[in-house]
């Protein structure tokens, strides 16, 4: 039987067309009309017609950079649809890559639930974007979209019912992605986490060890579908300022603080620019969970080889492991809109599980 695939159009670069500006130079722009980017992927739906109904539906024309969580749950509700009404074999996405990795993963944990051991996905959800839009001749935008449904169909043979975004020549779990490049085709890494399959000239190679399977899954989507609000990042840098810090605090509006640490989740803990009191004063005092993550995700924040990373945990700062700091951000949102901690120690718990192999489980 041919496959039934849903092939939902969410704008970003693979889409967007070219505008002539006043001075002269152009710049790449949302599509008016979406029909524009539908008959620029009729050839390739066409030549995969033989294995695929592939079915196309515009759901949004704009820059992922003004993506929302309100886009994500649209998302959500959508392929919950596509899987349990319409009965979809699976769905496929073309997004923007400056939030993509923002988008798989709250769709991993979103689909997955707040069940770590069970998931009602029962179909594969794959994601792609490029660096060049799909009418320019040389660009990845083809490529990419060609490939996005040979990974879907080999997803959809071997039985996997998970979040994946191929990228260039590499498919990655959802959850675990980084954007790394600006201009290069291999734009995306996984770097605490390998590639799930591979694209080369023998086709898609998938490594299903890695990936959710569909007979493992429950009757119906158990969605946690919530992204909370009032979450904010600090880069942390030398001489971020403590007072600065608290004062987010104890302005209110605030659910939750992350701290893009320097190392594996290192800290300033002496001088003026100590933030250890803040990380206590706001766990104990004003019961706002501090998230201590990384921007160097291999090493992990946990590990604490350092006193710059255990004092900031004594405090009662909420280690996030080998997250990525996109996960780290999506996760704490998605936790709060659920309802699914009501202490630190709830959180803490939360960050060491894996709800949709988003973090390395710690036992």
């Amino acid at each position: 039987m041919r496959k039934k695939i849903l092939f939902l159009y969410n704008g970003g670069t693979i889409g967007q067309v070219p505008e002539k500006k006043e001075d002269g130079s152009s710049v790449l722009v949302p599509p008016k009309n979406s029909e524009v980017f539908r008959i620029a992927c009729e050839p390739i739906i066409n030549e995969l017609n033989q294995d695929s109904e592939i079915i196309f539906e515009h759901v949004t024309s704009k820059d992922s950079t003004n993506m929302t969580p309100n886009d994500w749950e649209k998302l959500i509700f959508r392929i919950k649809k596509a899987q349990e009404e319409e009965k979809y074999d699976g769905v496929a996405i073309a997004h923007g890559t400056d939030t993509l990795a923002y988008t798989s993963t709250a769709l991993s944990l979103a689909l997955h639930g707040k069940y770590p051991t069970k998931t009602g996905l029962k179909i594969p959800i794959c994601i792609t974007g490029a660096q060049n839009p799909i009418y320019q001749p040389g660009g990845d935008g083809r490529f990419n979209l060609e490939n996005l449904f040979r990974t879907l169909n080999k997803a959809i043979d071997t039985g996997i019912a998970d979040v994946m975004v191929n990228f260039w020549d590499k498919v990655f779990l959802g959850s675990r992605i980084l954007k790394v490049s600006e201009k290069d085709f291999d734009a995306f890494n996984s770097p605490s986490f390998p590639p799930v399959g591979t694209i080369d000239a023998k086709g898609v190679t998938l490594d299903t060890r890695l990936l959710k399977k569909k007979s493992n899954a429950e009757d119906k989507i158990m969605l946690a579908p919530k992204f909370g609000r009032g979450v904010i990042s600090f880069e942390l840098t030398p001489g971020t300022d403590p007072n600065v810090v608290l004062g987010f605090i104890t302005n209110g509006g605030i659910s939750a603080l992350i701290l893009k640490s320097l190392g594996e989740g290192n800290v300033c803990n002496e001088g003026q620019y100590n933030l250890i009191p803040v990380i206590k004063q706001a766990s104990e005092e004003y019961l706002t969970p501090i998230f201590i993550t990384t921007k160097f995700v291999s090493g992990g924040a946990g590990a604490a080889h350092y006193s710059t990373g255990y004092e900031p945990i004594k405090a009662g700062g909420i280690p996030c492991y080998d997250h990525t700091d996109i996960a780290v951000d999506v996760k704490v949102r998605w936790l709060i809109g659920n309802s699914m901690c009501s202490s630190i120690e709830d959180y803490k718990k939360a960050m060491k599980t894996s709800y949709a192999g988003e973090v390395t489980a710690q036992l």
